[in-house]
């Protein structure tokens, strides 16, 4: 009999651990990397030569009349919508034995705003809000709150490379509003490029890193180390695939804990119109961590369908 509890406590120890909050949800969470259009940060086409009005007897009063010229670049000011239907092997539950296979809804809705600063600089501006509603009692509902500040500047002389840096805060909620089960303060930077551009395809490439630089845990500080390459093709001018890769290095500032997250996802996209979306995807997440028990230590498949509003002005 006493052999047989002997037994039983690592299957307790297992239940009485879980991943913390974040690395539980990171599956779900859309990526905090931004994506830039290098047409909308261009640094020599935003704005035309300025021209003059033609002379009159009152310039001598007035002085010479200068007309700015338009603005060329893409609208600085960009409104987004998600929403979709999707189905997970390992919803993340309140214990391990929680965790199973759920649908759920997911709605995302984010403002940005890049204006034109100076000398090719542009201000990044923005807030994201996505909600997430699991099936089953079991499942955490959540939702994740993340505005950003920041500068973005497009490099010609590097062939157009993309540098950005920002702060963000991110906060994440369990159902209600007013419960906060996670809040971060970072500042992120890094570089994007385009590596292959052509009438049917498109390789780009990132990487950046994120410091924690208060967080509501202490024992969840961390910085984040990421890379992540993305493949497009156009099967025709209103139908695409993308195929992408994330990999990213979480090294937490306390404990010695170091995790290791691999995400690669699929994507088949209709734009039937500018503004609109319809999408349908798979993602595989494999995150595995040196924490006691392999309490973060996950795999992870989702599919879904949805679809994407967007309006710029």
């Amino acid at each position: 009999m006493k052999s047989s509890y002997l037994l039983l406590i690592p299957v307790f120890l297992a239940a009485s651990v879980h991943a913390d909050i974040l690395s539980d949800l990171s599956p779900f969470l859309s990526s905090s990397r931004p994506d830039y259009d290098p047409a909308s940060i261009e640094p020599n086409a935003a704005v035309e030569n300025p021209s003059y009005a033609p002379f009159s007897p009152a310039d001598s009063d007035l002085g010479v009349q200068q007309v700015l010229g338009s603005y060329h670049g893409l609208p600085p000011v960009k409104v987004t919508f998600d929403t979709s239907v999707n189905h997970t092997n390992n919803a993340p539950g309140e214990i391990p034995l929680d965790d199973e296979a759920s649908w759920f809804w997911a709605s995302r809705f984010a403002v940005s705003w890049r204006p034109r600063v100076a000398c090719g600089w542009f201000a990044d501006i923005g807030v994201t809000q996505e909600i997430f509603r699991f099936e089953g009692s079991k499942a955490v509902d959540f939702e994740n709150f993340d505005p950003y500040l920041g500068v973005v500047k497009s490099i010609p002389e590097l062939d157009d490379l993309v540098f950005f840096t920002r702060y963000e805060y991110q906060r994440i909620t369990t159902g209600v509003l007013s419960n906060s089960k996670y809040s971060s303060q970072r500042i992120r930077t890094g570089l994007q490029k385009e590596l292959l551009l052509t009438s049917r395809s498109q390789l780009s490439a990132g990487v950046d890193a994120a410091f924690d630089i208060n967080t509501h845990e202490d024992a969840l500080e961390r910085n984040a180390y990421s890379a992540e390459l993305s493949y497009t093709y156009w099967f025709a001018d209103h139908l695409s695939s993308t195929l992408s890769w994330t990999g990213s290095m979480w090294d937490f500032s306390h404990g010695g804990r170091e995790d290791w997250s691999h995400i690669v996802g699929l994507e088949l996209t209709w734009t039937p119109c500018q503004n609109a979306r319809i999408y349908t995807n798979v993602y595989y997440t494999n995150h595995n961590s040196n924490a006691a028990f392999g309490a973060n230590d996950f795999e992870a498949w989702q599919s879904g369908i949805g679809l994407g509003l967007n309006y710029s002005f």
